[in-house]
Order: C-alpha cells, then sequence, then structure tokens
C-alpha cells in the first residue's frame, strides 16, 4: 500500500478543482486528519454570479422588462461585458 502525504493530496485537489472551475475546493488537515473547505474565488460561476449582481444592481427591472418585451438579449451582452471588466479589476 502507498501512502501519500497529505500536503501532495491537498495540492492535488486545489489543481483539480481549479481545473474543472469548483467552487468548492476540499482540502485535509495535516495533523488532525479532518475534511475542511475552500472557496475558489476564480471559479467561473462566481464570475457570472458577481457580473449578475452588478448588472440587476446598474439596470433597474423596468430596463430588463422592455428588453424581454421587444426580445432584446441586454442581459448577454451586459453581463458578459461585466464579467470581462471584473476580471480584468477595473470594477470591484
Amino acid at each position: 500500500m502507498i501512502f501519500i502525504p497529505i500536503d501532495i493530496v491537498n495540492i492535488i485537489l486545489v489543481y483539480v478543482s481549479e481545473l474543472n472551475n469548483y467552487i468548492i475546493i476540499t482540502q485535509y488537515h495535516s495533523t488532525t486528519n479532518k475534511e475542511y473547505y475552500k472557496i475558489n474565488f476564480y471559479s467561473d460561476l462566481l464570475w457570472n454570479i458577481k457580473s449578475t449582481i452588478i448588472m440587476k444592481k446598474l439596470y433597474p427591472f423596468y430596463i430588463i422588462y422592455f428588453c424581454k418585451k421587444y426580445d432584446i438579449d441586454l442581459y448577454k451582452y451586459v453581463k458578459a461585458y461585466y464579467d470581462e471588466q471584473l476580471r480584468k479589476k477595473i470594477i470591484k
């Protein structure tokens, strides 16, 4: 049986989580061997949530309703714009 040190297991878990865009990264404590979790702030899903929140804050409900009524895809383009701005760290 091969035993891998917990530090190496943690590095592998972080790598796999970032590669697969998981929001939650599983880790293990080296002395107690208990499982704990970290948030992957660079996950694509979190970027989408942040850009959606900014868009909802800046564009009132009636503008979004107007665009849906006349089949204007404001949500798709504006959310992509704010997602790009967040990734470049222009807005926080």
